[in-house]
């Protein structure tokens, strides 16, 4: 007969072997859009989880479950609100179930000890020895590959470097490899995962700057260098706090008297006035930053939003507004400030439970609330495996 434990285990090889194996192959050679074949992952979540609750007879509740439910329910109230379609409210519900699915699923393991921290650490850490030459080969076999694909969209040789994941998923293979980095770093006791730790982080690091990712190599960058900062005496850690804070108003002055500095700032100013960014917007190609300008000095506050997928048509597939998006952004114009306030509670509990020392925390962060910027972590599996596999484990 078959144990929880047996079947946790098939579901999770499974889920794994979707999102980083055949995933990016089958959206690119066969054509598999990206909202069916998430959903269909998230099927063998939650299907899991109520095999789960059906055989033990219980369940548990914690304050992330509770607000992701309610951010369910602001997804519900603004679709009904706004007098958006089921159709429309329920793809967006994906926002929430799957943050949820996922986590609890993770959850189930971390209670039950179905599969070890130890064991995931290690199949992790494999899956991201394969991706830099998987990269490689993606590189330079572009102008091949670019024969056979059949997924509808149109796609760039940069667009072509995402690894064994999602197709276009520059930023969770950078994130995933970024995330690998910091446990071997800072929970590699007695070697577990790897026992050439600096061999491996370098080569992951060099995969990461092979990439797409600007966002994954600047903050590769700024933990590495946090890494080695942490490692001085506190005496010198104090001397270069102090050294820092005397310097920076003496290159500022000295930068600000350079033409290429001087004709920078102000094409930064002019770029992100309120008058070019709503003319940019306008056109539809207004930048992030440029959207938020736009969103905070021409509109009134939003609510409860637009109503689900208002920034954009899924089921026409085409942006309404700018092709621009970002969680954080797409949030707010479909479901409003009571939307992001939600969104933000969830990411700072999610930050709080990163299993990282306390001094990374600020770090983990910047790096989830800039993510959250760029791209929509919430839809995205290679991301959210990713961080809520790294959480502490709780009661």
């Amino acid at each position: 007969m078959l144990s929880l434990k047996k079947i946790y285990r098939f579901f999770f090889f499974i889920i794994l072997l979707c999102c980083f194996g055949i995933g990016g192959i089958l959206q690119f050679f066969f054509g598999i859009p990206n909202t069916i074949y998430t959903f269909l992952i998230l099927l063998f979540f939650y299907f899991f989880i109520i095999i789960y609750i059906v055989v033990k007879r219980k369940f548990f509740i914690d304050s992330l479950i509770i607000i992701l439910c309610l951010f369910e329910l602001v997804i519900i109230s603004s679709g009904a609100i706004n007098g958006v379609s089921l159709e429309k409210i329920l793809i967006y519900s994906i926002f929430s179930l799957l943050p949820l699915g996922v986590y609890l699923f993770f959850k189930i393991n971390q209670r039950e000890g179905y599969i070890t921290s130890t064991s995931i650490d290690d199949i992790f850490f494999k899956i991201s020895l394969l991706q830099f030459p998987i990269m490689l080969i993606q590189h330079y076999g572009f102008p091949l590959f670019i024969k056979f694909n059949r997924s509808r969209q149109y796609i760039a040789d940069f667009d072509f470097m995402f690894g064994s994941f999602f197709l276009k998923a520059d930023h969770a293979l950078g994130l995933f490899l970024l995330l690998v980095i910091m446990r071997i770093l800072l929970k590699n006791d007695k070697r577990k995962i790897t026992k050439y730790p600096l061999l491996v982080v370098v080569y992951l690091s060099f995969a990461i700057l092979y990439g797409e990712s600007n966002l994954s190599k600047l903050f590769l960058v700024i933990f590495l260098f946090y890494y080695l900062y942490q490692t001085f005496p506190k005496r010198w850690k104090l001397f270069g706090i102090i050294l820092i804070a005397l310097l920076v108003p003496i290159v500022s002055s000295k930068m600000k008297n350079i033409q290429a500095f001087k004709v920078h700032l102000y094409f930064m100013k002019y770029e992100y006035s309120v008058d070019k960014s709503y003319q940019n917007y306008t056109k539809g190609i207004a930048k992030r930053p440029q959207i938020v300008i736009v969103l905070a000095n021409k509109f009134p506050l939003k609510y409860i939003g637009d109503g689900p997928y208002s920034y954009f048509d899924i089921i026409k597939g085409r942006f309404k507004l700018n092709r621009h998006f970002s969680q954080l952004i797409w949030t707010y114009v479909d479901i409003g400030i009571i939307g992001v306030s939600m969104l933000l509670l969830i990411l700072i509990v999610l930050i709080l439970r990163i299993n990282v020392p306390s001094s990374y925390i600020w770090l983990i962060g910047l790096i989830v609330f800039s993510y959250a910027f760029l791209t929509t972590i919430f839809s995205d599996l290679g991301i959210l495996i990713a961080l809520f596999s790294f959480l502490k484990k709780r009661k």
